[in-house]
């Protein structure tokens, strides 16, 4: 769930509720403005990151050395078990194999012996290509900047580059010409679920 208003904060948390009570339980919510407060409604703050923004690069960079698009669920399997041990703050699965045929989202390895040592998603809107979860699990940030070469090469170097990053991944994309444009919470349930 996500929210899609900033000033609709009364609203939102009334629908959220409706929502917990339909379900019998708490999805997890991104505040797409970091406007909730929900610590009292029977979430936690999983983590708060800042929405990034660059300028279209116009030029479409060299493919990097060694990434693959992932195209099969085993693939895929392996990806998220790197992604996870670099760092991810959620044991479940979160990525499906559904996201394999759809056209307007990549999601990219580095290859390392049987699995990958980097990572990244991209999807493509009308407007502009989002990057989201890079990981390196070399701790090198080249991985940032494959990311945004691949995200040049499969959609277009013509449209701005969009996501949201916190701490070491934040510096990093700031580095590369991306500015911070607003800020967003993920929530969870607080029930350990």
């Amino acid at each position: 769930m996500t929210t899609l208003d900033p000033d609709a904060t009364e609203e939102q948390l009334v629908e959220i509720g409706r929502l917990i009570d339909r379900l019998g339980w708490r999805p997890g919510l991104k505040d797409g403005f970091s406007r909730l407060d929900l610590v009292n409604k029977g979430f936690r703050l999983l983590f708060s990151a800042s929405w990034i923004w660059a300028e279209p690069h116009g030029i479409a960079a060299r493919a990097p050395e060694d990434w693959a698009r992932i195209r099969d669920a085993a693939a895929l399997d392996r990806w998220e078990h790197s992604w996870k041990e670099s760092g991810s703050q959620t044991d479940a699965n979160v990525f499906t194999s559904a996201l394999l045929s759809d056209p307007n989202i990549h999601i990219y390895g580095r290859l390392a012996g049987d699995g990958f040592d980097a990572g990244c998603i991209l999807n493509r809107s009308p407007e502009a290509v989002g990057i989201s979860n890079i990981f390196s699990l070399t701790g090198t940030p080249q991985a940032f900047r494959d990311a945004i070469s691949l995200a040049n090469i499969a959609f277009s170097p013509d449209v701005p580059l969009v996501g949201y990053d916190s701490g070491a991944a934040l510096n990093e994309m700031t580095k590369l010409g991306f500015r911070s444009v607003g800020k967003l919470r993920i929530w969870l349930s607080d029930d350990g679920s």
